[in-house]
């Protein structure tokens, strides 16, 4: 990890209106949850707020964000050219990004789904499952798009489209696309680790723990190979 890039990763991601979006995100789920609680006098219902809203909406759009605010301007400009003319390994350009916009990712979105569990009166066995379903899944987001982000422009269109369609649409249909769904492998890890039913049981704890290796290994490297590849004249 280089300490420079990492510090204007930070600046970068934390500055203007994508800081303020990354907020706005899990405080909507929040004021969501806070409402129909108090509409209804009861705890939300966690299948419909924390997991259909929070862990398959607002995780992985926080992710997207994070991802595409640290490396996304700077291939849309072309400043990029001028990091990559620095003697700095293309790796570690890839792993200081992710891991502030992973970092940030996580930090925002296991909050969120916290004050969201808090606000909607759900027990304790939520709040353990929004730590760790928050927690890996923003981090395994983050290395898929950090990944999208480096390989193509539309890296936002291409975060967008695995989010609701591979993950929303076809994930409905094809129970199949559970093994190649991060949504899928954190709500497994959550299950493991708080005993809360959330659907991911069809998946085994040994698959998902590797492939949460496997995909942060994958990702971050695969982002470090693509600039690695980077013309300095500019080949976007």
């Amino acid at each position: 990890m280089n300490p420079t890039i990492a510090r204007l990763a930070f600046r970068a991601l934390v500055g203007g209106w994508r800081g303020i979006v990354l907020i706005a995100l899990p405080v909507l789920l929040v004021l969501l949850a806070g409402l129909l609680r108090g509409l209804t006098g009861e705890p939300v219902e966690p299948d419909l707020v924390m997991v259909e809203v929070g862990l398959a909406l607002v995780v992985p759009l926080v992710a997207l964000l994070a991802a595409n605010g640290v490396l996304g301007p700077e291939i849309d400009d072309g400043s990029v050219v001028y990091l990559l003319s620095t003697p700095v390994s293309r790796y570690a350009v890839a792993a200081s990004k992710y891991l502030v916009a992973g970092g940030i990712a996580a930090l925002v979105s296991v909050v969120g789904l916290l004050a969201a569990s808090l606000a909607g009166g759900l027990d304790g066995e939520w709040l353990l499952v929004s730590l760790v379903t928050g927690g890996v899944g923003a981090l395994l987001y983050t290395a898929l798009f950090t990944a999208f982000s480096a390989a193509t422009r539309h890296g936002m269109i291409a975060g967008l489209l695995y989010i609701t369609v591979l993950e929303g649409l076809l994930g409905r249909l094809l129970t199949g696309l559970r093994y190649v769904s991060v949504r899928s492998v954190a709500e497994r890890l959550g299950e493991a680790a708080s005993g809360v039913d959330l659907g991911g049981q069809d998946l085994s704890l040994t698959y998902a723990l590797i492939a949460s290796a496997v995909l942060l290994i994958v990702g971050v490297g695969a982002a470090g190979w693509r600039l690695q590849r980077f013309q300095l004249r500019g080949d976007e």
